[in-house]
């Protein structure tokens, strides 16, 4: 009975692209569309088959006689990453599609002027070459006198192929002849062992190698993502889901390098497709397209909370002569000065000012437009004497959260709460303050995590409901994503 209307709400649901062998099985179409759901990976009916004995034979049961197994061990993510060993193809050798270290390697000395360890993924990274690739390419550039280091995450959903890269120890397999270019590097990084190589321990240390599912999304940011000949693999709604985790986790300006046979395929409102000699990739825009409703106007700049103040008592009034006027931070004017080549005109009139010691007529708001652009490409430097200068004038929700911003993309997350917190306390309506509390909970229990993760949504939801005339412009805060977005990032992460 549970199969039969387990098969009924499955075949409901049937798409014309599914392979014919797969609809004629009621196993085969509740793994197709479990596995895409899952791993968001369209799966070959063979691989599908393999799956399905698998399966039968860790549960000592077939689909029609017990599907709570079958779904038992496709929501255990210990053997989830099991079973995508029979799904995924670890084809894989160092210094595959050279092109991309080629490049890499030419805008090497610009990308080191952030002036901290660049910060690198490899997402479904195989059995690990490209990560080790990237490693070598790096450190071989330190020995030749570039300042700068460096560290490397890489990941794949498939424990078996984690693990041999982990072990980094190669057959001649993973060399191949479109590599041999590359031969100068890899004669310094691969120990002859018998009939392998083993990666030598300074590039190992370099690389975190972990059991990861892209569809799961990122939980840090970085100035590069290679996921390279992957993206075939996913449906075309998880293809979105995927771009969408990607650019999310990319730094502002940050780059993004997908298979040479993928890129053509790929159009995401926060990629931008870049060239370079022939050489296709993406980068994230500094910021992304604003809502095309925003208008400079006082009325609107004022928060709602604030329209219909209270009536002041004598006493008040009198002790409010001696207080320093603030200088007003508006979200509206803040958008639409980053619309305008991202802000950076805004902000080098803005430090430029500063610097001839000339701030008394620049707004509040211009201040915060160039505090973000300055914090968005990284010149940490400019944004800290900014901040300091707005906060001389302005002790509001805004300008806590931009000093706190400061400290979070400086990894200093304790000092960063801090400045959250009191920017949350200041303004419950003012949700990027909420959703960086919530992602600095993620290390803590899992009981607070998602009670400030519910805390975060609530603050949202309730600034939608207020935020009737456009007022609210917060989203530019945090790269200018709607706050949609980040609901559903965090309903995903609650589930």
């Amino acid at each position: 009975m549970i199969a039969n209307a387990a098969s009924s709400n499955i075949q409901t649901e049937v798409k014309s692209d599914v392979p014919s062998e797969v609809l004629a099985s009621p196993a085969l179409l509740f793994l197709y569309y479990r596995i895409e759901q899952i791993l968001g990976i369209k799966a070959s009916s063979a691989a599908l088959i393999e799956l399905n004995d698998y399966i039968e034979k860790n549960c000592g049961a077939s689909f029609i006689e017990n599907p709570a197994a079958y779904e038992y061990l496709l929501t255990s993510r210990e053997k989830i990453y099991d079973i995508s060993d029979i799904l995924t193809v670890n084809e894989t050798y160092f210094f595959r599609e050279g092109v991309h270290f080629d490049l890499l390697a030419d805008i090497l000395p610009e990308l080191i002027k952030i002036g901290r360890p660049l910060q690198i993924c490899c997402a479904a990274v195989s059995i690990g070459c490209e990560a080790y690739s990237i490693a070598m390419l790096l450190d071989y550039y330190v020995k030749k006198g570039l300042d700068f280091d460096y560290m490397i995450d890489a990941f794949d959903v498939s424990a078996e192929a984690v693990q041999t890269a982990k072990d980094a120890r190669y057959t001649l397999n993973a060399l191949r002849n479109d590599g041999s270019s590359w031969k100068f590097i890899l004669d310094s990084y691969l120990i002859p062992d018998g009939n392998e190589f083993i990666v030598t321990q300074n590039i190992r240390r370099k690389v975190r190698i972990f059991t990861h599912n892209i569809m799961r999304g990122l939980d840090k940011q970085y100035d590069i993502i290679f996921f390279r000949n992957s993206l075939i693999y996913f449906s075309n709604k998880n293809r979105l889901s995927v771009l969408n985790n990607l650019a999310d986790s990319l730094y502002n300006n940050g780059l993004l390098f997908l298979g040479v046979s993928e890129t053509a395929s790929v159009n995401h409102p926060l990629l931008a497709n870049r060239n370079s000699d022939n050489v296709f990739y993406f980068q994230k825009t500094g910021f992304p397209n604003f809502r095309n409703d925003i208008h400079i106007t006082h009325a609107k700049s004022r928060r709602a909370e604030d329209s219909n103040p209270k009536k002041q008592t004598k006493q008040e009034t009198s002790v409010n002569r001696y207080v320093r006027e603030e200088i007003q931070v508006c979200c509206s004017e803040i958008s639409a000065l980053l619309e305008t080549e991202d802000g950076k005109q805004n902000a080098q009139n803005v430090y430029n000012l500063l610097e001839n010691d000339n701030l008394s007529s620049v707004s509040g708001s211009s201040l915060g437009a160039a505090s973000l652009y300055y914090l968005h490409v990284q010149d940490y430097d400019r944004a800290d004497k900014i901040i300091a200068c707005l906060e001389k004038k302005n002790t509001g929700a805004f300008t806590r959260f931009l000093r706190g911003e400061y400290l979070f993309l400086l990894s200093k997350n304790e000092e960063a709460e801090k400045f959250f917190h009191e920017a949350s306390v200041k303004d419950r309506y003012f949700w990027p303050a909420f959703y960086r509390i919530a992602v600095l909970s993620a290390d803590g229990n899992k009981t607070r995590y998602e009670y400030k993760i519910k805390k975060t949504i609530e603050s949202i939801e309730s600034m939608l409901k207020l935020n009737t005339d456009g007022s609210l412009n917060y989203e530019c805060f945090l790269g200018g994503f709607s706050p949609d977005y980040f609901i559903r990032i965090l309903e995903k992460k609650l589930t």
